[in-house]
């Protein structure tokens, strides 16, 4: 990846409006001069996620995060500064090759980069040949892989899209990459060769059937590597096998397939399990549907989601497992104000989508998917299962747990629709499921205003100190644009005069780049790497002095001398009342009188 000059940054930015920007993640509407949102980086129900058209920033009142476009895009991607850069110059149409510079980046940075982007060629390098050992062992006329292919019905054309392969070769996977030009530092740090004991190097997938898995930018990222035949049952070697997390692959934050079914226009969005689920949807047409890679659904991964639909079913296995892990992700997705539904499917000689497919065909299984059951229905479906309705007291918990399931739904008429359908579907009155559920209501009201006041004393220890504020003034005059007003603060004002140690930070980085820049024509924001630093500063820019400045720039200065002649006066009279000869009392008291009468000039 090459280095880029400053000027692109600049350029960058002035090219992506960060309203439009923001727009394509959150719904904005409109607030005076600002534009608010639920904020995509935590869970709220009120906005509090505020964009600023005419200084081109962004603010979360609830969780803090903030900054510039670049910023923006660096966490909602998860991806880093000069990605994002990258990123947004392909939406602006920025031709990035008039802005490569040699020697750009400091040494560290660079190797850093330069670590990245060899993995991602590494792993590239890597996937290939396990194709290729796949692809030379399908012309053989047997052998066990070619049984297990063909068992698993993965036509050639579905092994070639998704870059299927197999993890041994008549050539080592060391002994490849070293004449590809990798060297053995560059090999060992991928985490795909391992070292033995006798100091043999070998591949950690070995005798596998492997996965390839990919960013949403195409890049291969990572590895899975399923076992196969007899070795299934051999309790020392389990059935998949995954990369390990590092600088280019977090588990969390990926799903298995999305950037094939990103390029779809996406009505809703399939998650499976696992890798053969997503293969066997997309093969037979159900360009939607990707792998969560495990049970377990993340907050990244329900953004990542939320960026292309907002309509979610998940197909888990439909074994106990799968089930709880469905209710863990049924409850993140809705949280991120996704609407979510469960594929139940009609036969239970079967346990995941593949399978299915393979017995019953597309068409059968698109009925299940258009069939799929709500979050509510599920849960209801699972406390059913658990229990003998035949039983007095088994009844009783069931519609208890049934009530306070409802009493979790927002939206009256949904809530009243439901007590209607379960208490005919139960035979019984809708009273005393009504009743229970009004008991459930209250309670969550009661833990809801719990909630509020939490976050409301939480705000209150969060409130600006006013001496903080004071100081905040300082950096925001600097950054008013108003020069003479930025030349009367940088000329009178040190960082030592600033107590609070982010504030000061900030003043002290700020005064750094006045030697190097005309802070008034660079983006302070592009320049920080620090997330503190960055949040500190974005508090600092939301605070509108327009049509003040004058007025702060007086203040500021004469709060400022007046805490120095305070800090003289206790001094002076912190000395009088030691033992010092007259000579020196007649020279203090001479000053402290004349410091009383300044003070009395300046209140």
């Amino acid at each position: 990846m090459p280095y880029y000059s400053g000027d692109l940054i600049e350029e960058v930015i002035s090219q992506n409006d960060i309203v439009e920007v923001v727009s394509e993640y959150v719904t904005l509407k409109k607030s005076g001069r600002n534009y608010m949102g639920l904020c995509p980086f935590h869970r709220e129900k009120s906005p509090s996620f505020c964009v600023s058209m005419d200084k081109q920033i962004f603010k979360c009142f609830g969780c803090s995060e903030g900054g510039n476009v670049i910023t923006f895009i660096m966490k909602i991607e998860n991806i880093d500064f000069w990605e994002a850069v990258e990123m947004l110059a392909e939406r602006a149409n920025i031709d990035t090759t008039r802005y490569e510079v040699n020697n750009y980046y400091n040494k560290i940075e660079s190797a850093k980069k330069d670590l990245k982007d060899t993995m991602y060629k590494l792993n590239r390098d890597v996937g290939l040949f396990y194709h290729n050992n796949l692809i030379e062992l399908l012309k053989e006329e047997k052998n066990d892989v070619k049984d297990y292919i063909i068992s698993r019905k993965l036509d050639i054309k579905t092994i070639n899209k998704f870059g299927i392969g197999y993890s041994t070769g008549k050539e080592s996977l060391y002994d490849y990459l070293v004449k590809q030009g990798y060297s053995d530092e560059e090999i060992m740090a991928s985490d795909i060769i391992l070292k033995s004991k006798t100091g043999r190097k070998y591949d950690r997938f070995f005798d596998r059937i492997m996965f390839p898995i990919f960013d949403i930018r195409d890049r291969t990222i990572a590895f899975g590597g399923r076992a196969f035949g007899e070795k299934v049952n051999n309790k020392t070697v389990p059935k998949y096998y995954n990369s390990q997390e590092n600088e280019i692959y977090h588990k969390g934050k990926t799903l298995y397939l999305m950037n094939f079914a990103k390029r779809n226009k996406l009505e809703n969005i399939i998650i499976v399990e696992g890798y053969m689920d997503a293969i066997a949807l997309q093969k037979f047409g159900f360009n939607n549907a990707v792998a969560s890679l495990g049970t377990a659904l993340t907050e990244n991964q329900a953004r990542l989601i939320k960026k292309y639909t907002d309509d979610v079913i998940i197909g888990y296995d439909q074994d106990g497992a799968g089930q709880a892990a469905t209710l863990r992700g049924l409850d993140i997705l809705a949280n991120h104000g996704l609407n979510v539904k469960v594929l139940k499917l009609d036969r239970e000689d079967v346990k995941d989508p593949d399978e299915y497919l393979n017995k019953y065909g597309p068409e059968r299984l698109k009925n299940c998917i258009n069939n799929a059951i709500s979050l509510v229905e599920f849960k209801i479906s699972i406390l059913e299962k658990d229990l003998n309705l035949d039983d007095f007291d088994s009844k009783v918990r069931f519609l208890t747990g049934v009530s306070n399931i409802l009493s979790k739904i927002e939206n009256n008429i949904e809530r009243d629709l439901y007590i209607d359908k379960i208490s005919k579907k139960y035979g019984m009155s809708p009273g005393p499921i009504l009743k229970e559920v009004e008991k459930g209501l209250k309670t969550k009201k009661e833990d809801d205003i719990q909630i509020d006041m939490n976050a409301l004393n939480k705000k209150m220890q969060l409130v600006t100190s006013v001496r903080k504020r004071q100081e905040q003034y300082i950096v925001a005059l600097v950054l008013s644009k108003n020069k003479r007003v930025q030349e009367a603060i940088l000329n009178n004002i040190s960082s030592d005069d600033i107590d609070d140690e982010n504030v000061k930070k900030i003043y002290g980085f700020i005064l750094s780049l006045k030697d190097k820049y005309d802070i008034n024509k660079i983006d302070i924001l592009s320049k920080i790497q620090d997330e503190d630093m960055i949040k500190e500063i974005t508090d600092i820019m939301y605070i509108d002095i327009s049509g003040y400045e004058e007025k702060l720039l007086q203040d500021v200065l004469k709060n400022k001398k007046k805490e120095k002649l305070f800090t003289r006066r206790d001094d002076i009279i912190k000395r009088l009342n030691e033992n010092i000869s007259d000579d020196e009392s007649q020279i203090l008291n001479v000053e402290l009188n004349q410091i009383i009468i300044e003070l009395s000039k300046l209140k």
